[in-house]
């Protein structure tokens, strides 16, 4: 069997840049392959540029019939690989280190999956996008391989990991979940509850698609809708909703609801404006989450 797969699944998003990178390290001898999984884009320059990969040796385009979403295409994607090993990598990513795949292979003595991480651009890309930059870097920050490897299961993150073949068929990634936000908090819960062995290590790739904060807000917002229909145990793995758990248990989460119905207007000007406080992201989050459970 192939040692290696690199699944990189994308939707209307160009990782050509990406795969010409990875195919630098691949193994030789037809010991790796790289497969996009190109969940029905519907940006014809994308797609384009996309379908030019396959002229890579052992590089491929996989192209489902119609669009599958976040946690289906990663399925399809296992599937159709060859490897032993799978190597999930997010579209948006950008390899910064000349050793990345070599470091992943020998990491895998030590566990079935292993985690790489996310760093980020040494700079803010532009303006509009400074909340989420600034969050990003902040995470990056707080998320050190030391506290990784403290919580391999609560900091296990779909954009840059490497799992079993075999391990990811048998769990696959729950396709009930149609919207944005926590896949791979349920992925990591799944892990833990069969007693999977998570191996953290540095290997990052840096984060290069960073959205405009209206996006982000949305897309937080849909993800916090996301997690408010989870069962208990993942919640109490979710910084958000283990918080709020316990200020629901102190009878304190109505007051957080008032004050967010409140100061809400405040907090997205800031949150959308050029000079945006992270202590108010996490406030918005917190009381964004309160007001949609009660």
């Amino acid at each position: 069997m192939m040692r290696l797969s690199i699944l990189i699944p994308t939707y209307n998003y160009d990782c050509s840049r990406l795969v010409r990178q990875l195919h630098e390290q691949l193994p030789k001898g037809g010991e790796g392959e790289i497969i996009v999984g190109d969940d029905c884009s519907t940006n014809m320059d994308v797609v384009r540029k996309n379908n030019e990969v396959s002229e890579f040796p052992y590089c491929r385009i996989y192209k489902p019939s119609h669009n599958l979403g976040r946690a289906a295409i990663r399925n399809a994607l296992a599937k159709e690989a060859k490897g032993e090993w799978l190597l999930f990598i997010d579209a948006d990513a950008e390899v910064c280190s000349p050793s990345f795949i070599d470091d992943y292979l020998a990491a895998t003595k030590f566990a079935p999956v292993v985690c790489g991480g996310t760093g980020n651009l040494p700079e803010c890309p532009r303006p509009e996008a400074r909340l989420r930059y600034d969050y990003e870097v902040e995470s990056e920050k707080r998320l050190t391989l030391e506290l990784r490897r403290k919580f391999p299961y609560n900091q296990f993150r779909t954009f840059n990991f490497l799992i079993r073949r075999d391990l990811l068929l048998s769990i696959g990634f729950d396709e009930s979940l149609k919207d944005y936000g926590h896949e791979d908090t349920l992925f990591g819960l799944e892990l833990r509850r069969r007693g999977i062995n998570i191996h953290h290590i540095d290997n990052k790739l840096i984060n290069v698609d960073l959205e405009d904060a209206d996006v982000f807000m949305d897309k937080t917002e849909t993800a916090l809708r996301t997690l408010a229909t989870m069962d208990l145990e993942l919640r109490q793995l979710v910084r958000i909703s283990a918080l709020a758990l316990r200020l629901e248990h102190w009878h304190l989460l109505g007051l957080v609801r008032f004050l967010f119905y409140i100061g809400k207007p405040v907090l997205r000007a800031n949150l959308l404006g050029k000079h945006p406080r992270l202590s108010f992201f996490a406030l918005y989050k917190l009381g964004y989450y309160a007001a949609i459970i009660c």
